[in-house]
């Protein structure tokens, strides 16, 4: 599988958490698929699990742990 790279991650959700949002992985691919981000990304986040997530952190940690981030 190819991998997503964290920046272009970062930049997409960043505006989420900021706002004080907790997306789950619906939220986040769905903006993907708004914002036309990169395959790579949209297949990266559909790899999240149900729960919300609590930060960028968070997120980072999680798509780290499923081996997607190049």
């Amino acid at each position: 599988m190819p991998k997503a790279p964290w920046t272009a991650i970062e930049e997409l959700a960043g505006p989420l958490f900021e706002a004080g949002h907790r997306p789950e992985r619906t939220d986040l691919v769905d903006l993907a698929y708004r914002e036309n981000a990169d395959d790579d990304i949209v297949d990266a986040l559909d790899t999240l699990g149900p729960r919300p997530l609590e930060s960028l952190a968070a997120l980072k940690a999680q798509l780290e742990a499923n081996g997607v981030l190049a």
